[in-house]
C-alpha cells in the first residue's frame, strides 16, 4: 500500500554524547532485552494480513500494476537463499547496483539506476516505510543499516513510482519489511554456525488477539572475521538487536475500524573494522591480511528507534496512516588517519618511495601513527501522514493518495585526533587528542514535504499523473577544531533554503490479461546537502534530471519477464567529498553540471516444470536478472575531489563507479521437504575513474594511480533447506563456492577482498 508521508517536531538536543552512550550500553539495551523476553519474530508470508489495508507496504505482490517499476523479493526468496548479507540478496533486482566493503553486508553501498552507491546516500532508504538512514537530510551517509535477518522482504521502487518516497528521487527508493505480526499465536527460532566463527541467533514470538497483538525479535549475529592480522587479533564484529511491535485495534464489526501500533528497535554493534585495504603486490601476497596500523580500528555503534502509527477508515474506501517517529544513532569509527606524516593514500600510491611510512604501516618499523576517532551522534524524527480514496464510477475506478511529512534531523560531528607509536608491531597510546580537535560541527536538516498522487483506471489503461514537493532548509555550525566547549568564538555557519516541484506520471496499458505496457516520466532530485564554509567556486546547486523509461511485462502459467528501459538526462549531478568515497572528507558537494545516464533492465522468473505433469512434486525455479548501464558526464569542468578525483573531466567521460553489466542468474530444485539453489553474481568492469579510454585494471606492471578500473568477477553460492519435520528445518549455504580471489573495491582506501569460500549450516524452529 502506498505510503503518504507528513512529520512534526521541533527539539534541539544537548547532552553529553558519552554519558548518553554509557547509559545505553549499560542499561538501555540489556534492559529492552529483559523486557522483552526473547520473543521475536521470523519471516512468513501469512505474517501480512492484508497488503492493502498496512501502511507499510508499497509494491508486495502488486509490483505490475503500480506506477513505475518495482520489484518486491518476498519472503520465500529470502528464506531460500539464507543470506544474512543484504547485498547478495538485493543483486536478484535488475537496476540495483552494489558495492562490496568488509564482505558481511553490514552497511551497504546501494545505488540505483546509476546514482552514486557510496553509502547509500543517493537513494531513499526505508523501513516500514520510515526513512531510516540516521539524518537523511542532514547527513544520508547511511552507516546504520538495519539488521536484514529480521526483514521478511524488500521493495525496490524506480521510475515515476518513487516520487512519492523522496528526498531522494532519481535512482530509486528501497523499503524494507520487518517482521509482521503474526495472525495467530506463532514463533520461529533459528541458530548457524559457519567458517570465521560467524554465528546467528534468532527467536521471534508473535500473536494476533481480539484487540492487542504483538511480535517482539531478538536477532545477534557475529564473527572473528575473515581477514588476519599479524597480532591475531579479532577482525569480525558483534552486532545484536531488539525490535518489538503492539498494536491495538477495535473489533473486526466496528464502524470505524481504526489500530494504534508501536514499534520500538534497539541496536548495538561493535565491529573491528578498517577503512584501509591493500596495496596491489600486497593483495596478492595475502589478500586477507591487514596492516598492523589498522589492530586499533574499531567501529562503536548504538542505535535506538520508536515509532508510532495510527490507521483509520473512517468511511469505505477512505483510509488515512499516521506515523510519528524518532531515532537516534551514535557513532564512532576509530581508525588510522595517517602515518609518518604520509596520506594513507600516498602510502598505497608510492610504498617503494615512502619506504618508512610504509614499514610502520605493516608494522615492520617503529614510527608515529596519527588515530582518529570519528565520533558522531544523529537523531532523525517527526510526523507523517497517508491518506487514501479510493471509489469505483461508471467503469472507472479512481485512487487518490496525499501525503504530507514534516522532519527534522541532525548530524553531530566531534572528531578527535590521537597519537599512537608504532613499536615491534604494536601501537602504543602516546598523546591522547582534545576532543574535537578533528572535526568539531553540527548538521541540522528541516523538511516538510508533501504529493498528491491520482491513479484512474479505465478497461485496459490506467494513468497514474503525481506531484511532489519539498522545501528544505540547512543549517550547517562549524566550530573549529580548537574551540572544543562549543562557545562560538571562531564560528563560522551558513544556512540554505530550498524549494522544489517535482511532476511526473505513469502509465500502463494491458495488451491482454498476461501482457501489458509501462511507461512514465518523472522530475528527480537529490538535495545539494550542507552549504559550505570553505568552497572557493561556489555552492552546490541541487541535483536535477528528467527521468524515463518505458518497459514491457509479461506473466502466465508462473512465468513472469520484464524489459525496461531508462533514461536519466541530469541538468544538474553532483559529486561528493566523503574519506569513505577516498575524498578528503570535509562531506561537501560540488556541481558537475549535465550527464546522461541510460541503460536496460532484464528479469526472468519462472518454474521449468510448471506446464508440465509432474507428479513427483519437483519444480526446477530460474531467475534471471541483467543490469546494462551507460553513464556519462555531458559537460568539460575541473572537479574539486571526492571520488572523482582532482583535475580535467570531458563531455562524454564515462562517470566511475557505475559497473555497466551487472548478471545475476539463479537455478534451483525442490519439492515438498527439500530445496537447494545456485546462485551466480556477475560483476563487469568497473570505472574507478571519470574517463574514456581504454580500462586499466590493477596487475604487477601498473601503479596504483594509473588504475582506472577494476576487473570483472564472478561469485557463486550455493543454499539448500530441508524440512526434518513440519516445524523443523536444516539449512547449509556455501559462499564463493569456487574461491573467487577478486578485487570488489579499491575504497575507502586501497584494494579489498571479497569473502573468501565459507561454509554457514544451522537449523530454523517453527511453532
Amino acid at each position: 500500500m502506498h505510503l503518504l508521508r507528513l512529520s512534526l517536531n521541533k527539539c534541539q538536543r544537548n547532552f553529553s554524547c558519552q554519558k548518553y552512550k554509557t547509559v545505553k550500553k549499560r542499561f538501555l539495551f540489556p534492559a529492552l532485552v529483559y523486557s522483552l523476553n526473547l520473543f521475536s519474530q521470523a519471516p512468513n508470508q501469512d505474517t501480512i494480513k492484508s497488503q492493502e489495508l498496512d501502511p507499510v507496504i508499497i509494491v508486495g505482490d502488486r509490483a505490475k500494476y503500480i506506477a513505475g517499476s518495482g520489484q518486491y523479493i518476498n519472503t520465500l526468496k529470502i528464506e531460500k537463499l539464507n543470506q544474512p548479507n543484504v547485498n547478495n540478496v538485493l543483486r536478484i533486482v535488475p537496476g540495483v547496483n552494489v558495492r562490496d566493503e568488509e564482505g558481511f553486508g553490514l552497511r551497504p553501498n546501494i545505488g540505483l539506476r546509476g546514482t552514486p552507491v557510496n553509502r547509500s546516500a543517493k537513494i531513499t532508504l526505508m523501513e516500514d516505510g520510515i526513512l531510516i538512514a540516521p539524518a537523511p537530510y542532514a547527513d544520508p551517509s547511511a552507516y546504520y543499516f538495519p539488521t536484514f535477518s529480521r526483514m521478511q522482504g524488500i521493495e525496490v521502487l524506480k521510475g515515476s513510482s518513487q516520487i512519492k518516497y523522496g528526498p531522494y528521487t532519481i535512482g530509486g527508493a528501497i523499503n524494507l519489511l520487518s517482521t509482521g505480526i503474526p495472525n495467530t499465536f506463532k514463533g520461529f527460532a533459528q541458530v548457524g554456525y559457519g567458517s570465521f566463527g560467524t554465528n546467528q541467533q534468532r527467536i521471534w514470538v508473535g500473536d494476533s488477539r481480539k484487540n492487542i497483538d504483538y511480535v517482539f525479535e531478538i536477532n545477534r549475529m557475529a564473527s572473528s572475521g575473515f581477514k588476519v592480522l599479524q597480532n591475531g587479533e579479532n577482525t569480525g564484529f558483534d552486532r545484536r538487536d531488539v525490535m518489538g511491535k503492539i498494536r491495538w485495534h477495535t473489533d473486526e464489526d466496528a464502524k470505524i475500524p481504526q489500530s494504534v501500533m508501536l514499534k520500538m528497535v534497539a541496536s548495538v554493534e561493535e565491529g573491528n573494522e578498517t577503512y584501509l585495504g591493500l596495496t596491489y603486490e600486497d593483495f596478492q601476497t595475502n589478500r586477507l591480511s591487514r596492516y598492523a596500523a589498522t589492530q586499533k580500528d574499531i567501529l562503536d555503534m548504538n542505535h535506538n528507534h520508536l515509532s508510532l502509527t495510527h490507521t483509520i477508515s473512517p468511511v469505505e474506501g477512505l483510509k488515512f496512516h499516521t506515523t510519528a517517529y524518532y531515532s537516534f544513532t551514535y557513532r564512532d569509527w576509530a581508525r588510522v588517519n595517517s602515518i609518518a606524516g604520509q596520506s594513507l593514500n600516498n602510502i598505497l600510491q608510492n610504498p617503494a618511495s615512502l619506504a618508512n611510512a610504509y614499514q610502520v604501516m605493516t608494522g615492520n618499523a617503529n614510527g608515529a601513527i596519527d588515530y582518529q576517532s570519528a565520533e558522531r551522534n544523529f537523531f532523525s524524527k517527526g510526523i507523517q501522514t497517508n491518506a487514501q480514496y479510493l471509489f469505483v464510477k461508471n467503469d472507472w475506478t479512481h485512487k487518490i493518495q496525499f501525503g504530507i511529512r514534516y522532519h527534522l534531523d541532525q548530524a553531530d560531528r566531534f572528531a578527535t585526533r590521537s597519537t599512537y607509536n608504532m613499536t615491534n608491531g604494536t601501537m602504543i597510546l602516546s598523546a591522547a587528542g582534545i576532543k574535537g580537535n578533528q572535526e568539531n560541527q553540527i548538521r541540522n536538516g528541516q523538511s516538510l514535504a508533501t504529493f498528491l498522487n491520482y491513479d484512474i483506471s479505465f478497461k485496459r489503461l490506467k494513468v497514474s499523473p503525481g506531484v511532489r514537493y519539498e522545501n528544505i532548509h540547512f543549517n550547517f555550525q562549524n566550530y573549529g577544531t580548537a574551540d572544543n566547549a562549543r562557545l562560538g568564538t571562531v564560528l563560522r555557519s551558513a544556512e540554505n533554503q530550498l524549494t522544489v516541484i517535482l511532476p511526473g506520471i505513469g502509465l500502463h496499458y494491458w495488451l491482454n490479461e498476461n501482457m501489458n505496457l509501462l511507461g512514465g516520466v518523472h522530475k528527480g532530485f537529490s538535495p545539494p546537502g550542507m552549504p559550505s564554509v570553505t568552497a572557493t567556486s561556489g555552492q552546490a546547486k541541487m541535483e536535477t534530471s528528467v527521468n524515463y523509461e518505458l518497459g514491457y511485462h509479461f506473466e502466465k502459467n508462473g512465468y513472469t519477464a520484464q524489459v525496461v528501459g531508462f533514461y536519466n538526462n541530469y541538468s544538474n549531478i553532483l559529486g561528493s567529498d566523503n574519506m569513505s568515497g577516498g575524498g578528503a572528507g570535509t562531506g561537501d558537494m560540488f556541481n558537475a553540471g549535465n550527464a546522461n545516464i541510460q541503460g536496460i533492465e532484464i528479469s526472468f522468473e519462472g518454474n521449468l516444470l510448471s506446464n508440465k505433469n509432474n507428479p513427483s512434486g519437483i519444480s526446477f525455479p530460474v531467475s534471471l536478472a541483467y543490469t546494462f548501464t551507460d553513464a556519462r558526464f555531458q559537460e568539460t569542468f575541473i572537479n574539486e575531489g571526492g571520488d572523482w578525483g582532482i583535475g580535467r573531466i570531458n563531455q562524454g567521460d564515462k562517470i566511475p563507479f557505475i559497473t555497466p553489466h551487472l548478471l545475476t542468474a539463479n537455478v534451483g530444485m525442490s519439492n515438498e521437504k527439500f530445496d537447494i539453489t545456485l546462485s551466480s553474481r556477475f560483476t563487469g568492469i568497473t570505472r574507478v575513474k571519470p574517463g574514456a579510454g581504454a580500462p586499466i585494471i590493477p596487475n604487477d606492471l601498473v601503479k596504483y594511480a594509473d588504475v582506472n578500473a577494476l576487473a570483472g568477477f564472478l561469485i557463486i553460492d550455493l543454499s539448500t533447506n530441508y524440512d526434518v519435520t513440519k516445524s523443523l528445518t536444516a539449512f547449509a549455504t556455501i559462499n564463493n563456492l569456487t574461491n573467487s580471489k577478486a578485487i570488489v573495491a579499491n575504497l575507502p582506501q586501497g584494494y579489498r577482498p571479497n569473502m573468501p569460500l565459507s561454509f554457514n549450516t544451522g537449523l530454523k524452529i517453527r511453532f
